[in-house]
């Protein structure tokens, strides 16, 4: 037997930021908090300079397009277990969200994903016993920084080098780090910066060629004999070109428009196009939902994977939420109740069309839908149609009374109406000997037609039919004359019903 004794784990931390263990950061023991590790964000010049960046154009539309894809979903609360105090917390944290202004508050939550994190303050209250959300407002990023433990700092007036915030009092969530060492985060300002920057200046420069090709450089030309006075009055008037319709020189002097000239394909435009798409692709994950003359199928796929962020984003808010003060709220008012969850629907919308189409082609088939699938799929609008009222019942004559019995009887419809001439007992057998030999004997059913209409009775038919195909298969034939003398069987109770 193995006696060795099993170590136990080490249970502390011990890649730390604390005492200077993180080469990256340095001793960071007695300073008031730490700052972001972003260098972006440090030459942008904070997170005024990320929040400048949502002033153009493509960015602003860019982002609100991807939030607004978030809160367009609709939101639900799951029960975390299937006890009853499991759903009274569920419908709990219900009412809390529609009490509140929860897409709005979602809407501003995710500009965690641009700046690298956000910070919502709970107010609570307590009502009819309860601990309850009064509101959640998000904050202002710039206020808050973060202490050498990692923990959350207010920076006010009075103490510049942050004040402590109690706890389960402030919502907080960082995102796009590349490890737990950034209590910052890295948001999507830090890979926009320099797209926005180098758009920006060109900007600029497509300014200046437009000067150029929308005012022409005006060039005067004076002889080798003018004055220092006539070379300051042709600059003079140089300068009125722009400004005046009709100027006028000296003999000798020549005015000329100097226009630009350039080559090549490359122009401003494309250049701006180009970081318009970079900027696309960076909020976005694909530029096509921003540009135009994309086909459809393309539009199709891309839709697809901007999806996926959309999800992530959604993600990102519920799972933040059902982590912090939810979890507060089930501890203080439901305890021991399993903890529910908030979440937003991502499937898209059934096409009603197609749904239709398809419960139709199941209905041909012989399916039908069941009352509660059609109220959840089609909604409560609908019900049964009722069935038609059956048509009056006609009196029956004797004659149709007589024909109903027989049909239940000998289980099939037999024309009892008066009739020039009555119908030969043989002629039922010949219908039914026509149905059950059209598959195996399709190219004699003619002859054995016509040596049944022939045939005065049925001893003489079979033995027409044995001399005329004793070369066929004898089960086969036995098949077919057992069919034969049923049917005739049941042509002499037609007679005696007849008679």
């Amino acid at each position: 037997m193995d006696t060795k004794k099993i170590e136990r784990p080490i249970t502390q931390a011990i890649a730390t930021t604390a005492n200077g263990r993180d080469i990256t950061r340095g001793y960071i023991e007695g300073l008031p908090y730490i700052d972001a590790s972003d260098r972006v964000l440090t030459k942008a010049g904070g997170y005024d300079g990320y929040e400048k960046l949502l002033q153009d154009d493509q960015v602003s539309s860019c982002f609100a397009q991807r939030r607004h894809a978030v809160i367009s979903r609709t939101w639900s609360v799951t029960p975390g277990g299937k006890k009853r105090r499991d759903k009274q917390a569920a419908d709990f944290i219900t009412e809390t969200l529609q009490d509140l202004d929860w897409d709005t508050i979602t809407d501003q939550f995710l500009y965690a994903r641009f700046y690298g994190f956000a910070v919502a303050e709970m107010l609570w209250c307590v009502k009819n016993g309860r601990v309850m959300v009064e509101d959640i407002r998000v904050r202002d990023r710039r206020r808050f920084v973060f202490g050498t433990d990692f923990q959350l700092k207010l920076l006010t007036t009075s103490n510049p080098m942050g004040e402590a915030l109690p706890a389960k009092k402030f919502w907080y969530k960082a995102v796009g780090a590349s490890h737990a060492d950034d209590p910052y985060g890295l948001g999507l300002g830090h890979a926009l910066y320099w797209p926005v920057w180098f758009k920006h200046n060109g900007a600029k420069f497509w300014a200046v060629y437009l000067e150029k090709f929308g005012a022409p450089t005006a060039l005067g030309e004076f002889p080798r004999t003018a004055s220092e006075t006539e070379q300051r009055q042709l600059l003079s008037t140089l300068s009125e070109v722009s400004t005046e319709s009709g100027i006028a020189v000296p003999e000798g002097f020549k005015i000329s428009l100097l226009e630009a000239s350039r080559g090549g394909n490359a122009s401003y435009e494309n250049w701006q196009k180009y970081w318009d798409s970079a900027i696309a692709k960076i909020i976005l994950g694909q530029t096509m939902t921003t540009d135009d003359g994309s086909s459809y199928s393309q539009a199709t796929v891309h839709y697809d994977v901007r999806q996926d962020l959309v999800a992530a984003d959604a993600d990102l808010i519920c799972e933040s939420a059902n982590c912090s003060w939810v979890k507060w709220l089930i501890d203080w008012n439901f305890p021991g109740a399993a903890y529910p969850k908030i979440y937003r629907d991502m499937e898209d919308a059934e096409d009603i069309d197609a749904r239709v189409t398809r419960d139709k082609t199941l209905f041909d088939m012989g399916f039908r839908l069941k009352p509660d699938a059609v109220t959840r799929i089609y909604g409560d609008d609908y019900e049964l149609a009722p069935e038609p009222a059956p048509a009056p019942a006609e009196k029956q004559s004797p004659d149709a009374a007589g024909e109903s019995d027989l049909k239940k009887s000998i289980g099939f419809s037999v024309d009892l109406q008066e009739a020039p001439e009555p119908p030969s007992p043989i002629e039922p057998w010949a219908e039914v000997l026509d149905k059950e030999a059209r598959a195996p004997w399709q190219h004699i059913i003619e002859q054995v037609t016509q040596l049944v209409n022939n045939a005065p009775d049925l001893p003489t038919l079979r033995d027409q039919l044995i001399a005329a195909y004793s070369d066929l298969p004898v089960d086969e034939l036995a098949d077919v004359m057992a069919q034969a003398f049923a049917t005739a069987e049941l042509a002499g109770f037609y007679e005696a019903a007849n008679e």
